[in-house]
C-alpha cells in the first residue's frame, strides 16, 4: 500500500542538489495543491484504502435537533465520480472541489442512518453509520414492593432508546444515600429492578416509614437522574394466614381458626385487612367464589376466630380460602397476600326432599299374566343427597300386599325393577341416607293392563337437528288430559340410566320441539294420560338426524347372501314406519378393507350404488375383486339429506379365484451352476398363494411353497444348473385350495445363458491299433465353447504325460516304450475369455473386472488300459496257467475222494410200498422238529425193541435205520392194504393231535446190582445241551431194564412171531391191574392225551438174570406204572426224566410160555379208551382180546411175511385204517435169530459201552 504521497508527488517533494530556489518554489505549489484538494492521508476508509473516504467515519452519534455534516473524498477522481447514499438511494449533496462533496441535512429524526459515499468508477463505498438520538427519558412507572417485610424490590420500565443506556439506584439511610444498585434486566422485557434484603449490603430497612430512592440514566448523549419517595407499609404484601383450619363443622357452617406473620403483627402499625370466600365443590364455577364480609374483625390480631354461616347444602365439600393486605395498601391483587385455603365437609342430615315424578313413569314389558315394570323418577341433584349411602326407598302396594325396594346402585338410581301382576299398584318414593329418610314421599299410581292397552300410541318420531334440538312428533289421540313426554341421555336400550327428566305437555299437541345441550345425545318417551289412567312409556322408534348425525334408533337390517368370486345380493330390511315421502331413496357405499380394520383401502376407489326407489329391499353388487374383504354402508335418502344409520354396515369376503400373475421378475447373480430369480407376489391375490412354480421352457423345475398370509417378495437360488446353457424362466402363482394358478410370468420367459463352467465327465477313450488312434466323444454338457481336450498317458508307474488337443482324436504310437501297461484319460477344458463370462439374455451382467483367462477343466474319464506285452509278461502269465493247473488237479482228487467215501454210505432201498410216506410236519406237536433230520434219534417204537443196555447205535446205523424204520409220528394217515401196494384212506385219529411219537414212557431211576450199570450221564447232557433232549430222542428208554433184562428178538420159524421171555422174576412192584406172568405182551406205544407228567418209579427188590427177552410181566409192570396217578401237576420240561404213563392193558388171551409171536392192536380196541369221535373199522378183526394194545401202532402184511414165511391163514397182520399215523412204524429183521440183524446191530455198534462188571 503507498504512503499518503505516491511516488509521483514524492519524487516532486524531492530536492536535488544545485537548485535549492527552484525547490522551495515547488514544496509551496504542493502545499497549497495539498491544501486544496486534499491529502491522499485522507483516502483510507476505516483503515482500508477503497480511494474514497467518508467524515466522520464509522457510528457517529448525533445528538437529536443538531444539523447532519459529512464530507466525501475520492482520490485521484473527481467528484462527479462520487455520490452519496441511503438504503441504496442516491442522496443529494455539494461539491466541495475537484475530488470532495459535503452532504448537509438541518434535522433528523431519531433513528439509524447508514449513508454511504460511493466511487461510481471503481464501486467502492465507505460508510457512516448516524446515531440520532437524545439523553435517557424519565421513569414513569417506577415502583417498589416489600415481600412481608423481608425483601423490597423495585422495579420500572426503561422507556425505548436507540442508545443503550445503564440504570444506578441508590437509597437515603439516616440522611445518606448508600451504595447505588446497578439495575439488572428481565429477560426479554424492558424491565429493570434492583433487590435489597436484611442480608444485602445495603441491607434492607424494614423500620423505616418513608423510603428515599435516586435513579440515574446515563447513554452516549448524556444522564438523567430523578427522586422518588415511596410511603413504605404501603407497598408490602403480606406472608399467607398461617396455620388455617376448622375447629367445628355443623350442617350449614363452620368455624375457622388462623394466624399471621410476626413481621406484619411487629412492624406494621397499622394492622391487616382479610379477604374470605369460599366455593362449593362440584356446583359453583372453578374461577367462582362467594365472598364473606369481614369488617367486624379486628386489624391488629395475631390470631382470628371466623364463623363462616349460611352454607347451603349439607354433607357437601366446600374450600374457603383467606386472604390479608396491610390496612395502608391499595385494593390491588399486587398487595393481597396469597391464599392460604381448607377443605373441609359439612356434617349430613336427612335428604330435605322427595324425588320428583310424573304420571306415566313407567316402562313394561308384557307376559301373559305377569309384567316386567321400570318404575321411573327423576333424581334428586347429588349436593341435595346431604348424606352418605344415598339411595332411593320404593314402596310398592298391591293386591294387599306391600313390599319395600331400592334402586341397584351397580346400575342406576333412576329406576327399580318389577316383576307383577296385571292389576294396580301404588308406589311411593323417598329419599334415603345413612340419616334417615325424607319427609315427604312422592306417589304413582299404576293402573291395571286393561288400562294400560286401551290408550297406547302407534307412532312416535324423533327428528335430531345438529344444534341440539328435538322436533317430535307423534299421532295425538282424543279426549285425554296431558301428555308426559321423557327424555334421558341416549343409550343403546330403553332404560334411562342416568338422569331423567321430564315435562307435561297439553292434550291437543301432536308435535313437540325441545332444545337440549348439544354435548349429548338423547332419546324420549311418552305417555298418555286420561284421569288415573295412563298408557306407560312409549320410546320413539323411528329417530331421524336431520342435520348429519348418525341415525341412532333407526332399526334397519342389513344382511347378504352368500358371496360369489366378483358379487355379492344385499338386502335390508326397515322395522321403522315413516310417513311416505320422507324416504326418497338408498345409497350403498362399499370399499375393500384393509385387514380387520374398517379403513378402506386407498389403492383401490370406493364406490357408491344409488337406489332411487324407497320400497326396494335388495341389490346386487357387480365387480367386485376376488377374495377381498368388503364393507358395505347403507344410507338413507330423506326429504332432509342423506342419512347414516348406525350400525347398518355389513362386511364380507368374497371368495377365491385364480391369482394374476407375479410381477417385477428379475434374474440376478448368474452363475455357471446356480443363478438368483425374484419377483413380487401378484396384485390381485385373489385368494391365499401357498406355492410359486418355476418354469425352464414351460417346464416344471422347482416349487417355491409359501405361506398363505405371506405376501412379500420372493428369493430363490437355482441350484444345479448347468454351465454355458441357455434357459427360459417364467414363474407362476398357484392358489393351492381351490387348485388354480395364474399364468406364467413373464409369459415369454426371461432368456438367460449361465456363465463358462467345466465340462461333464467324458467316457473312457477307445483305443485302437494299426494305426494306434485315440478317440472319443464330447461331453454330454459342455459347459462352453469346449476350447481344449487334455489326454493324460500313464506309462506303467511313471509320471503321467499330457497331450493338448482340440480334436476329437489323436495319433499315438502304443506301447512306445512300456514294459507292463498304458492307461489313457481324457478330459475337455473351458477357455473363459468373455468379457461377461458368457452370460447373456435378460440379467444385469457385470464386465470382467480383469484380463485374465478364467480355465474350468473338466473331470478325467474311465482310463482306458493298454497291455503291452513282453517276455516278462508272457512268463508271469505261464505262471499263473501253471498254479490254476495245479490247484484245479488238488481240487479234482478232492472231490474224488468225498465221493468214493459218499459210496460207502449207500444205504438199501426198500421196494415200493415200503418207503417211508410223506412227512406231514402240520400234525405234529412241535412244528419246529424237523423228522428228517440225519441226526435225529430212533422212535420210540423202535427203541422198545432193542435191548436195554449201555450201547448206542452208531451214526451209520441210525440212518440205515430212519430209512428203514421211520418214527411213526411222521407219516401220513395212509397204509398199505392187503392186495394192494397203494395208500389205504385212513381216518383222523384222536392220537394225531399233540403227539410226536407211537411210544410215550415215563422215566424211571432204578437201582440193580453191582452188575447193572444205568447209562445217566449222556441222556443228560444230551438234555441240556441239544434239541435230542426231548423225550422222543431220550436214550434212557433203551436202557437196560434190570428186571426183565434186554429186548432180543427171538423169532419162532414154526410161527413167524418173536418169542417173548419166560417169567424169571419172582419178587414183582406191586401195581394196579397187575397181569398174569405167562401174559405174552410188549409195550409198543402210548397216545399223548393219556399221559401225565408225573414220575412213578418202580424200583425192583430182586432183579432177575438177564433172558434177552421180554417179559410179558415186566411189560405189563412197565405199562402199568403210574398209572393211578393221572391227577393234573403242574408241567414239567419234556425230557427223559418224565415220560408219560401207561394205562392198563388188558389180559392175553393165549396164556401160554411158547408164544413167539408179537400181535399188536390200536388203543381204540380198548372199550375203556375208545372215544366218540372214532369210527373204528379193522380190516380184519382181532381173533380174541388178548393182544398188546399199548398205543396206535400198525405192523402191516409185509412186516409179517419178513418176519415169518409160513404164516397162518387166521393170523394175518391187523391193518386198522383208523389208527394215528403216531400209532405204526415199519421195520424188519431176520426170522433167524442166529441171523438176527437187529441185535447184532446193537452189538456191533461202536458207540454202545459195555458195562466193566
Amino acid at each position: 500500500m503507498a504512503d499518503c504521497i505516491d511516488s509521483r508527488i514524492t519524487a516532486k517533494c524531492i530536492s536535488r542538489t544545485g537548485g535549492v530556489p527552484r525547490l522551495r518554489i515547488w514544496i509551496w505549489i504542493l502545499v497549497l495543491q495539498c491544501l486544496i484538494s486534499f491529502p491522499c492521508i485522507f483516502s483510507k476508509c476505516l483503515t482500508v484504502d477503497l480511494t474514497v473516504r467518508i467524515s466522520p467515519e464509522g457510528d457517529f452519534p448525533l445528538p437529536y435537533g443538531q444539523p447532519l455534516i459529512l464530507t466525501c473524498v475520492a482520490e485521484n477522481y473527481s467528484s462527479s465520480d462520487i455520490v452519496f447514499t441511503l438504503s441504496g438511494k442516491p442522496v443529494e449533496s455539494e461539491i466541495i472541489n475537484s475530488t470532495a462533496r459535503r452532504l448537509y441535512i438541518e434535522k433528523l429524526e431519531k433513528n439509524v442512518y447508514p449513508y454511504f459515499c460511493a466511487n461510481t468508477k471503481t464501486n467502492k463505498k465507505c460508510v457512516s453509520r448516524v446515531l440520532v438520538d437524545s439523553p435517557p427519558e424519565d421513569i414513569l412507572d417506577f415502583k417498589c414492593i416489600s415481600k412481608n417485610l423481608e425483601i423490597l424490590n423495585c422495579s420500572w420500565t426503561s422507556p425505548e432508546s436507540l442508545s443503550v443506556i445503564s440504570y444506578n439506584l441508590t437509597f437515603a439511610a439516616n440522611g445518606n444515600f448508600v451504595t447505588p444498585c446497578v439495575a439488572e434486566k428481565v429477560e426479554n422485557s424492558r424491565t429493570r429492578y434492583c433487590v435489597w434484603n436484611t442480608t444485602s449490603k445495603p441491607r434492607y430497612r424494614q423500620q423505616e416509614e418513608v423510603q428515599f430512592f435516586n435513579l440515574t440514566a446515563c447513554n452516549v448523549f448524556g444522564c438523567n437522574s430523578q427522586n422518588f419517595t415511596i410511603n413504605h407499609y404501603a407497598i408490602v404484601k403480606p406472608q399467607p394466614p398461617l396455620d388455617l383450619k376448622t375447629i367445628k363443622i355443623g350442617n350449614h357452617k363452620v368455624v375457622l381458626k388462623w394466624s399471621i406473620s410476626n413481621n406484619m403483627y411487629d412492624f406494621v402499625p397499622c394492622g391487616v385487612q382479610h379477604k374470605i370466600q369460599y366455593q362449593i365443590a362440584k356446583i359453583d364455577n372453578k374461577t367462582s367464589f362467594h365472598e364473606v364480609d369481614t369488617s367486624m374483625l379486628p386489624i391488629k390480631n395475631k390470631t382470628y376466630k371466623f364463623t363462616l354461616t349460611n352454607l347451603e347444602y349439607a354433607y357437601m365439600q366446600y374450600e374457603v380460602r383467606i386472604y390479608i393486605k396491610s390496612v395502608m395498601a391499595p385494593d390491588s391483587p399486587d398487595f393481597w397476600s396469597d391464599f392460604s385455603y381448607v377443605v373441609f365437609y359439612t356434617a349430613s342430615e336427612r335428604p330435605q326432599r322427595p324425588p320428583d315424578t310424573a304420571a306415566g313413569a313407567f316402562d313394561k314389558s308384557l307376559y301373559v299374566d305377569r309384567r316386567i315394570l321400570y318404575i321411573y323418577w327423576k333424581q334428586l341433584e347429588y349436593y341435595e343427597e346431604a348424606g352418605a349411602n344415598f339411595t332411593y326407598k320404593v314402596l310398592v302396594s298391591q293386591d294387599n300386599k306391600t313390599q319395600t325396594l331400592f334402586p341397584d346402585k351397580g346400575k342406576s338410581l333412576s329406576y327399580v325393577m318389577l316383576n307383577a301382576s296385571l292389576s294396580s299398584l301404588d308406589v311411593d318414593i323417598w329419599s334415603f341416607n345413612i340419616n334417615g329418610s325424607s319427609m315427604n314421599s312422592s306417589h304413582l299410581y299404576i293402573p291395571p293392563e286393561r288400562d294400560i292397552h286401551s290408550l297406547g300410541l302407534t307412532s312416535f318420531t324423533k327428528l335430531a337437528y345438529e344444534n341440539g334440538t328435538y322436533e317430535l312428533s307423534w299421532i295425538g289421540i282424543k279426549n285425554i288430559d296431558n301428555y308426559t313426554l321423557f327424555w334421558c341421555q341416549h343409550n343403546s336400550t330403553n332404560i334411562c340410566a342416568g338422569q331423567m327428566d321430564f315435562a307435561v305437555l297439553e292434550p291437543h299437541k301432536s308435535h313437540h320441539v325441545i332444545d337440549l345441550p348439544r354435548e349429548h345425545r338423547y332419546q324420549f318417551a311418552i305417555s298418555v294420560n286420561n284421569g288415573s289412567r295412563t298408557s306407560g312409556m312409549v320410546w320413539a322408534k323411528c329417530d331421524i338426524s336431520k342435520e348429519g348425525f348418525v341415525m341412532y334408533r333407526f332399526n334397519l337390517n342389513l344382511n347378504y347372501d352368500a358371496p360369489g368370486k366378483s358379487f355379492v345380493t344385499l338386502r335390508w330390511q326397515l322395522e321403522c314406519i315413516l310417513q311416505d315421502g320422507i324416504i326418497t331413496g338408498f345409497n350403498i357405499s362399499y370399499c375393500p378393507i384393509i385387514k380387520t380394520s374398517t379403513l378402506c383401502d386407498k389403492s383401490v376407489a370406493s364406490k357408491d350404488v344409488y337406489i332411487p326407489d324407497p320400497k326396494q329391499n335388495h341389490v346386487t353388487i357387480q365387480n367386485l375383486l376376488p377374495f377381498r374383504t368388503y364393507q358395505f354402508t347403507i344410507a338413507i335418502d330423506t326429504i332432509y339429506g342423506q342419512k347414516t344409520v348406525r350400525n347398518a354396515t355389513a362386511v364380507l369376503t368374497t371368495s377365491e379365484d385364480r391369482p394374476s400373475s407375479p410381477t417385477n421378475v428379475v434374474i440376478s447373480d448368474v452363475r455357471n451352476d446356480s443363478l438368483v430369480i425374484s419377483w413380487d407376489p401378484p396384485l390381485q391375490r385373489n385368494g391365499n398363494i401357498g406355492k410359486y412354480v418355476i418354469y425352464n421352457y414351460n417346464k416344471e423345475i422347482h416349487v417355491d411353497s409359501v405361506p398363505g398370509t405371506d405376501t412379500s417378495s420372493r428369493k430363490v437360488t437355482l441350484s444345479g444348473l448347468q454351465g454355458f446353457t441357455n434357459y427360459s424362466l417364467s414363474v407362476q402363482a398357484c392358489n393351492i385350495a381351490i387348485g388354480l394358478c395364474s399364468k406364467q410370468s413373464p409369459k415369454n420367459g426371461l432368456f438367460v445363458r449361465t456363465r463358462i463352467g467345466a465340462p461333464s465327465r467324458l467316457r473312457a477313450p477307445t483305443v485302437t491299433n494299426n494305426p494306434d488312434v485315440l478317440k472319443w466323444d464330447p461331453p454330454e454338457i459342455p459347459g462352453g465353447t469346449l476350447d481344449l481336450y487334455q489326454i493324460m498317458r500313464i506309462k506303467d508307474d511313471k509320471e503321467p504325460e499330457f497331450i493338448n488337443t482340440t480334436n476329437l482324436s489323436y495319433s499315438l504310437t502304443h506301447c512306445d516304450g512300456v514294459l507292463s501297461s498304458e492307461t489313457y484319460q481324457i478330459r475337455a477344458l473351458n477357455y473363459d475369455e468373455d468379457l461377461y463370462h458368457g452370460v447373456i439374455g435378460n440379467v444385469n451382467t457385470t464386465e470382467r473386472n480383469s484380463s485374465n483367462i478364467e480355465i474350468y477343466a473338466g473331470p478325467w474319464s474311465e482310463p482306458s488300459l493298454v497291455a503291452c506285452r513282453s517276455r516278462d509278461g508272457l512268463a508271469m502269465i505261464l505262471i499263473l496257467m501253471g498254479l490254476f493247473a495245479v490247484g484245479g488237479f488238488v481240487y479234482g482228487a478232492i472231490k474224488l475222494y468225498r465221493k468214493y467215501r459218499k459210496m460207502e454210505d449207500i444205504k438199501p432201498v426198500l421196494p415200493y410200498g415200503l418207503g417211508e410216506p410223506e412227512k406231514d410236519r402240520t400234525k405234529f406237536a412241535y412244528p419246529d422238529w424237523n423228522p428228517s433230520n440225519k441226526d435225529e434219534k430212533p422212535s420210540s417204537d423202535e427203541m422198545l425193541l432193542l435191548p436195554n443196555s449201555k450201547s448206542t447205535v452208531s451214526s451209520t446205523d441210525i440212518k440205515q435205520k430212519d430209512d428203514n424204520c421211520a418214527a411213526s409220528d411222521h407219516t401220513d394217515s395212509t397204509a398199505l392194504s392187503d392186495s394192494s401196494a397203494g395208500p389205504v384212506d385212513r381216518q383222523v385219529s384222536t392220537s394225531d393231535d399233540g403227539s410226536n411219537s407211537s411210544l410215550h414212557l415215563e422215566a424211571e431211576t432204578e437201582k440193580g446190582d453191582d452188575s447193572t450199570i444205568v447209562q445217566e450221564d449222556s441222556s443228560n447232557e444230551d438234555t441240556e445241551t441239544s434239541p435230542e433232549n426231548s423225550p422222543y430222542f431220550s436214550d434212557k428208554n433203551f436202557k437196560k431194564n434190570p428186571t426183565s433184562g434186554y429186548v432180543q428178538p427171538v423169532v419162532n420159524p414154526g410161527t413167524g412171531y418173536v418169542q417173548s421171555a419166560p417169567v424169571l422174576t419172582k419178587n414183582t412192584p406191586q401195581v394196579p391191574n397187575s397181569q398174569p406172568t405167562t401174559s405174552s405182551y410188549v409195550m409198543a406205544g402210548l397216545p399223548s392225551p393219556l399221559f401225565t407228567m408225573r414220575t412213578a418209579p418202580v424200583k425192583s427188590l430182586n432183579p432177575a438174570p438177564t433172558s434177552g427177552y421180554v417179559l410179558p410181566e415186566e411189560a405189563q409192570v412197565k405199562s402199568m406204572m403210574g398209572f393211578p396217578k393221572l391227577a393234573p401237576t403242574a408241567p414239567k420240561v419234556m425230557g427223559p426224566e418224565s415220560l408219560p404213563t401207561l394205562p392198563t392193558l388188558p389180559p392175553p388171551v393165549k396164556p401160554s410160555a411158547d408164544n413167539s409171536y408179537i400181535q399188536l392192536q390200536s388203543l381204540d380196541s380198548l372199550p375203556s379208551l375208545k372215544t366218540s369221535v372214532r369210527n373204528t373199522v379193522p380190516l380184519k378183526p382181532p381173533a380174541s382180546n388178548g393182544y398188546v394194545s399199548p398205543g396206535d401202532v400198525v405192523i402191516n402184511k409185509h412186516l409179517n411175511n419178513m418176519l415169518s414165511a409160513g404164516q397162518l391163514s387166521e393170523e394175518s397182520a391187523i391193518l386198522d385204517p383208523t389208527m394215528s399215523p403216531d400209532a405204526y412204524c415199519r421195520f424188519s429183521w431176520s426170522t433167524d435169530p442166529a441171523n438176527d440183524n437187529l441185535h447184532s446191530l446193537l452189538t456191533d455198534s461202536p458207540s454202545r459201552s459195555v458195562p466193566k462188571n
